[in-house]
């Protein structure tokens, strides 16, 4: 039926064009799927290095749960081993800073890690000499890693050893290729005493949920009061909730022997505690009665 219309050679010519259209599309297409998105990967910016998260004996996919861990002392530290840097005090304050830092503060210490962007104020730049909180000196790094920066999103590091938190003012001190100027006797002296003095106290460690067993295990429930209806008229106008008084009471172990102890407590915490804000007017006197009138009504 195709030969009414048009001859063998005018429908060659078509096919040789239709085939010329198809080969085109084709090589437009491969250059929008594979050209174009290569030319856009090359013009991104390079990315940093690949940023170790911090390390430590964590529970799978939760990070509250962890192996307990008894408590310790680690003995005092010999001041010589750590006040002056050493290539193996360096190399471990790069592995800590790898480990503790580098997500803020940058693989070089630039003050441009990954989560730098989202932080006011910006993490230090360590590579310059202005805007160091306590200073640049040995005693001024260890006082921010010792205290943390207020006002800032710098933590303190107190969980560190004392000698890894030496490695770390350091390496910190090593990013740094301007001069750091002379060191104060005085405070280097002082710290040393404190290093050569004190042992590091390491409380003991539990995950939340066994923490949250041992809470259970040892919550007591408090002695509820009675009624109110027939309590003293120092009572009926003191107390304005006898559940939450009665919880108040139960955290206050020596109320029922020591009357400013529970004057304390109550009237710091009223009225939410349970009891009328009228309660910070009593003298000495109706504290001693009041005492005695609470006593009364708790059920034992």
């Amino acid at each position: 039926m195709m030969d009414a219309y048009v001859t063998t050679e005018e429908l060659r010519h078509l096919l040789s064009a239709l085939l010329v259209v198809v080969i085109f599309i084709c090589l437009v297409a491969l250059f929008a799927f594979l050209i174009i998105p290569g030319t856009r990967n090359a013009n991104a910016p390079i990315a940093g290095p690949a940023v170790n998260p911090p390390q430590g004996q964590t529970g799978w996919l939760d990070v509250t749960e962890y192996p307990p861990e008894e408590g310790y002392t680690v003995p005092p530290v010999d001041p010589k081993t750590v006040m002056t840097p050493t290539p193996v005090l360096l190399a471990r304050g790069k592995v800590l800073f790898e480990q503790n830092c580098v997500a803020c503060h940058g693989p070089e210490g630039h003050g441009d890690g990954p989560a730098a962007k989202g932080l006011n104020p910006p993490p230090r730049n360590f590579s310059q000499p202005t805007g160091w909180v306590n200073g640049y000196q040995i005693e001024g790094i260890w006082k921010t890693l010792q205290e943390g920066v207020k006002g800032s999103a710098m933590v303190e590091y107190d969980y560190l050893s004392t000698r890894d938190r030496m490695a770390l003012v350091h390496y910190v001190q090593s990013l740094g290729d301007f001069s750091h100027g002379p060191e104060d006797p005085a405070k280097l002296a002082a710290l040393a005493k404190l290093f050569a003095s004190a042992g590091q106290v390491v409380p003991p460690k539990i995950p939340v949920s066994m923490a949250m067993a041992k809470l259970e295990e040892e919550y007591v429930a408090p002695r509820p009061l009675a009624s109110l209806a027939e309590a003293p008229p120092l009572v009926r106008w003191s107390v304005l909730s006898p559940a939450r008084a009665a919880r108040t009471l139960a955290g206050i172990p020596h109320w029922r022997t020591d009357e400013r102890a529970l004057a304390k407590e109550v009237v710091r915490g009223a009225p939410a505690n349970g009891f009328a804000p009228a309660v910070a007017t009593y003298s000495p006197g109706q504290w001693k009665e009041f005492r005695d009138q609470l006593e009364g009504i708790c059920i034992p």
